[in-house]
């Protein structure tokens, strides 16, 4: 308990405070005052006040804030104008790029990490013929599940094909028809599994629900930064293109809420650290992606005010942005409640998988002589 509770303080105070320190370096660069740097919320334990700016810890550690001198939107009616160093005095492009550099700078870090793993470990193996053919992970209500195949196990034969890499497993599982025998290796013994034509999901006939275990490849370091930079791309555009299936197809996005979260920081940290520090870099892309959105009261909401000032030369008007502002912490609450709602549907009430009929075999059969 301990370990998960560090777990959850480690992978995220990070992620927070690279993010409110890309919106204080981005005032410091444009000139903004900068009247509070705080991590965390609540009451304050500790202060340092240097130049005009308060820096703080407080009680609650998880977000944090950065408060800029002056209103985010100057009243049209007030009797002067904001003071130079006051965040409203900016031009447009000054505080766009204030409110997006906290969501860019978890994108900074994202990627860092990534170019880390990927320096220290190597580059994933791309090429099917070059993978062996050895579970890495299993997809919920598919096949592999329900035969309770585990991580680690080698796939030697689909049927009367031998399979010895992932090409070959894939190219078998296509010209399957009818039931499918599975022979597999698992801790020195050779294990065998039978699964009826009807376990397979008729839109996916040929997917047994199991994605490879990575094997890899070493690389200089500069490659490596930019595949922690591609990383960032990619599972950005992963999870947009996932969101816009959903609702094409008319069905709710699955979402992690804050037990979602702390559920899967759990199982990280128990798992290895360097998924927990994968883990670490995944979280720092999806705040970043997050508050990109351009929803009201999210930095990407703001952004867009200050794109529509850019393009028009004017602010929204004071009632326009106070609805805005308004709707945006409504939906905000939702989504928070959806997301809870899925976690605890998805964590505690999954339904429990049937385990096909399975037998089992000692390495010294014939197949394998």
């Amino acid at each position: 308990m301990l370990l998960s509770v560090f777990a959850v303080l480690l992978a995220l105070s990070p992620i927070v405070i690279v993010h409110e320190f890309g919106h204080y370096l981005a005032c410091r660069l444009t000139g903004i005052r900068v009247n509070e740097f705080s991590f965390g919320f609540g009451r304050i334990l500790w202060h340092k006040k240097i130049g005009f700016t308060d820096y703080q810890i407080r009680l609650i550690p998880f977000g944090g804030f950065v408060e800029p001198a002056g209103p985010m939107f100057h009243p049209q009616d007030a009797a002067e104008p904001p003071k130079p160093y006051e965040f409203a005095a900016k031009k447009w492009y000054a505080k766009f790029f204030m409110v997006v550099n906290g969501a860019l700078f978890n994108y900074l870090m994202a990627a860092l990490i990534f170019a880390a793993l990927i320096y220290v470990q190597g580059r994933p193996q791309t090429d099917p013929t070059l993978l062996p053919a050895t579970v890495g992970s299993i997809a919920k209500g598919y096949p592999a599940e329900k035969i309770d195949l585990h991580e680690g196990d080698t796939i030697l034969r689909v049927n009367q094909t031998d399979v010895s890499n992932w090409q070959e497993l894939t190219d078998a599982l296509k010209a399957r028809t009818g039931n499918l025998i599975l022979s597999f290796r698992r801790d020195g013994q050779t294990m065998q599994a039978i699964i009826s034509e009807t376990e397979f999901k008729a839109e996916e006939p040929t997917v047994l629900g199991v994605m490879v275990q990575p094997t890899y490849e070493p690389v200089v370091w500069w490659k490596a930064v930019g595949l922690g930079f591609y990383q960032c791309y990619f599972w950005t555009k992963f999870s947009l293109v996932s969101l816009g299936k959903s609702f094409a197809k008319k069905k709710a996005p699955e979402l992690a809420g804050p037990i979602g979260i702390v559920n899967v920081i759990h199982k990280a940290v128990h798992h290895g650290w360097l998924d927990f520090i994968f883990l670490i870099a995944m979280l720092s892309v999806a705040v970043g992606m997050f508050n990109l959105f351009p929803i009201p009261i999210l930095d990407g909401g703001y952004a867009l005010v200050y794109l529509w000032e850019g393009l028009t030369h004017k602010l929204p008007t004071e009632k326009t942005l106070t609805v805005a502002v308004n709707c945006g912490l409504y939906l905000l609450i939702l989504l928070v409640v959806y997301a809870s709602y899925s976690d605890i549907k998805r964590i505690f009430f999954a339904p429990k998988p049937a385990v096909a009929e399975q037998t089992v075999q000692q390495d010294n059969s014939a197949e394998e002589k």
